[in-house]
């Protein structure tokens, strides 16, 4: 359906970089007409409803361990990617970092290129990282819930006004003076209290499950008792005929993962992860059914790609979302426990499906769905630490550029049997990390479903 509206020469004039932008000017419509609700009381300029807005500064070097460093590859809808493995550090012992770019608990924190239109709530598991220079984190005065500010930055209203607001040649850039004019809907109070309470309490429950995961990870390690960190690093080794097998790439027979194997079959039965799960990768659905949130309908699907497994669930706002009826077509039958394992590109990052999730997997991604016979919380949390991950790299071959696990080398991955007790224990405490993990995702989901009822 065509619309139209009238626009006159002195709206041209005040746009603040007087593009004559049909889209700037069918927003600054709907900004009008939003200023009419009932439920909102007045429309303001971030600027002036934020203490401060600061953005990060370039590093040149990372370092193995030190201050996380934020980049925008780790912003994501209401919380950042916190996984280990995805995480870059700065030492500060070598370089010296203004206070001014390290986060504080109840900043927020947004993406200024590429992550454009998402915002990340610092609590205290990120408070007093590095963000980067594309990077920029705000706080809300004292009249405004900062969880409400955080819902309202990933809103469809908020990403429609990043995209106009953005510039570049070869990629989109905010620039300051932008985002400083950015609109934001005040509502009643108690509207913004109630979506504060919701992210709120989504955002301890976040915490107490990532703090359960490594809880049960610190138990399985201990249990283990395998130091990997002393196994040496080696760039030069030789290997011995009686360990050869069919794989014939010196990854397969470097020390560090050879060795760290050899000594956990010495300690446990180990049991193939094909033997005791069923393994299918996901699907391609082509870039042209691709739909970005602001263009979905709300009946569309999210598309699960491997950069979308985030703190071991599935980003339930991903880049973008498929038409449900490739959804019924695909029928790929995921269901609740079932794991996924990214196996191209970034190998070896996992999740477990809940009920709040409804989605379709990428070819890049292998579902594992685990038999009677073994807890699949057990085999997540094994798949989720060095062994699982030693296991994968060994069997990871490049394709072209792109690092490749097939299924069936996957499906070849060793799973240590340790004490029946202590696999219980671990079983239960991963159990209860997804348990919350779904109780936080259903309170974001509500979150976001107040806002942009009241923003259409």
């Amino acid at each position: 359906m065509i619309q139209t509206i009238p626009i006159f020469s002195n709206k041209i004039e005040k746009s603040i970089d007087k593009r004559f932008s049909p889209k700037y000017f069918f927003l600054l419509h709907e900004l009008n007409e939003l200023e009419k609700h009932p439920n909102i009381k007045k429309i303001e300029k971030l600027v002036d409803i934020v203490e401060y807005i600061i953005s990060g500064s370039y590093i040149p070097r990372y370092f193995e361990t030190g201050t996380a460093y934020l980049r925008v590859s780790d912003i994501k809808t209401i919380e950042l990617d916190l996984n280990p493995d995805n995480l870059v550090f700065v030492n500060e012992n070598e370089i010296a970092i203004p206070g001014k770019i390290k986060t504080k608990e109840g900043d927020l924190v947004i993406g200024r290129t590429a992550v454009l239109g998402i915002c990340s709530l610092i609590n205290k598991l990120s408070s007093g990282f590095i963000i980067s220079q594309h990077l920029t984190r705000l706080k809300p005065k004292l009249h405004l819930p900062t969880g409400y500010l955080a819902t309202f930055l990933n809103s469809s209203l908020f990403k429609k006004q990043m995209e106009i607001a953005s510039f570049g040649i070869t990629r989109l850039e905010l620039t300051h003076a932008q985002l400083r004019e950015v609109k934001i809907p005040i509502l009643n109070k108690r509207d913004m209290e109630k979506i504060d309470k919701l992210i709120l309490l989504a955002d301890r429950k976040h915490i107490e499950a990532l703090n359960k995961i490594e809880e049960a990870k610190q138990i399985f390690e201990e249990e283990i008792n395998i130091n990997q960190a002393n196994t040496k690093e080696e760039k030069i080794y030789f290997i011995n005929s009686d360990d050869l097998t069919d794989i014939l790439t010196p990854k397969f027979y470097y020390p560090k993962y050879l060795n760290t194997l050899k000594q956990l079959r010495k300690k446990f039965k180990t049991v193939k992860l094909g033997d005791i799960a069923d393994i299918k990768r996901g699907d391609e659905v082509g870039s042209e059914n691709y739909k970005r949130y602001i263009d979905k309908q709300d009946s569309d699907i999210p598309f699960i790609r491997t950069s979308d497994l985030v703190n071991y669930e599935i980003d339930n706002y991903p880049d973008y979302y498929v038409d449900e009826e490739i959804y019924k077509e695909l029928n790929q039958d995921l269901r609740e426990e079932d794991i996924l394992y990214t196996k191209d590109g970034k190998i070896g990052l996992s999740a477990i499906i809940t009920r709040e999730d409804k989605c379709i997997i990428a070819s890049g991604i292998a579902r594992m769905r685990a038999k009677k016979e073994v807890n699949p919380y057990y085999v997540f949390l094994i798949l989720s630490t060095k062994i699982g991950l030693y296991q994968a790299l060994q069997r990871t071959v490049i394709a072209a550029t792109l690092p490749h696990l097939r299924p069936e080398r996957l499906a070849e991955v060793e799973i240590p049997l340790i004490d029946p007790r202590t696999r219980n224990k671990i079983s239960e405490l991963v159990k209860g990390s997804f348990e919350l993990k779904q109780e936080k995702k259903k309170l974001i989901k509500q979150a976001l479903e107040v806002v942009e009822n009241l923003i259409k």
